[in-house]
């Protein structure tokens, strides 16, 4: 079976940062909250970026 390193290297980050919260949901997304109110200016509202032919339908 083929491995591929990078997805392999994204599932064990992914693993790591669910441990470091104790594979608990309500601490992730309290963390993932936390990150976004201290990097506004890093986040993209979809809302905004719309294309032409997605206001047309």
């Amino acid at each position: 079976m083929y491995k591929d390193e990078i997805i392999a290297e994204v599932w064990r980050n992914r693993d790591a940062y669910a441990r470091k919260h104790h594979n608990n949901l309500d601490e992730i997304v309290a963390d993932l909250r936390k990150r976004e109110k201290s990097h506004p200016d890093r986040i993209v509202d979809r809302r905004i970026h719309r294309t032409v032919s997605n206001l047309q339908k």
